[in-house]
C-alpha cells in the first residue's frame, strides 16, 4: 500500500478504480434492496388475495351445509382447496370473537406458513345461529365440514 501512495505515476487511476467500485457496489446494494421490497411487498398482496378467495369458499360451503342439512341428521362435504398458495402451506381455523374485525362474530382465519400473512374471512353470521368450531391444514389439499344439530366442525379431509 506504501507504494501505491508513494507512486506519483500511478495513484490516481488505482484510487479512482477504487472509488468507482466501491459507489457503484453501494449503489447496487441499495438498488437491490429497493427491488427485493417491492416484490415481497407484491408477493404478499398475491398471497393475501388468494387466501381470502379460498376463504371466501371454504365460507361458502360452510352456510351450504347449514342451510342443507336435515333436522336430525349429519351433513358431511369434503371440500377440495389448494395445498399451496404461492408456493407456501396455510392454516385454516375459526377465530374468536375478539380477535378479528368482524366485532361479535367468528370468522375464518387463513395463516400462511412461510410468509406470515394472516387474512379473516366472514362465516355470514353462521356462528350466531350455531355452534362452530374446528382447524385443518392446507397440507392434503382437501377440508372435512361436518355439519349436524350440536354444530359445525372443521377438520383435516
Amino acid at each position: 500500500m506504501k507504494v501505491l501512495l508513494n507512486d506519483e505515476e500511478g495513484q490516481a487511476i488505482p484510487v479512482e478504480y477504487i472509488l468507482i467500485f466501491s459507489i457503484s457496489m453501494i449503489f447496487l446494494g441499495l438498488m437491490t434492496l429497493t427491488f427485493n421490497s417491492a416484490v415481497d411487498s407484491a408477493s404478499r398482496q398475491a398471497i393475501y388475495i388468494e387466501m381470502t378467495d379460498t376463504g371466501n369458499l371454504i365460507s361458502s360451503a360452510i352456510t351450504n351445509i347449514y342451510v342443507t342439512t336435515p333436522c336430525n341428521g349429519i351433513n358431511i362435504i369434503s371440500l377440495d382447496v389448494p395445498g399451496e398458495i404461492a408456493g407456501t402451506g396455510y392454516f385454516v381455523e375459526i377465530s374468536g370473537t375478539g380477535e378479528n374485525p368482524y366485532e361479535d362474530n367468528k370468522a375464518l382465519k387463513l395463516t400462511s406458513m412461510r410468509k406470515s400473512v394472516t387474512t379473516y374471512v366472514s362465516l355470514n353470521s353462521i356462528d350466531a345461529l350455531i355452534k362452530i368450531n374446528g382447524s385443518a391444514s392446507s397440507s392434503s389439499g382437501k377440508i372435512l365440514i361436518i355439519s349436524n344439530t350440536s354444530g359445525i366442525t372443521i377438520s383435516q379431509g
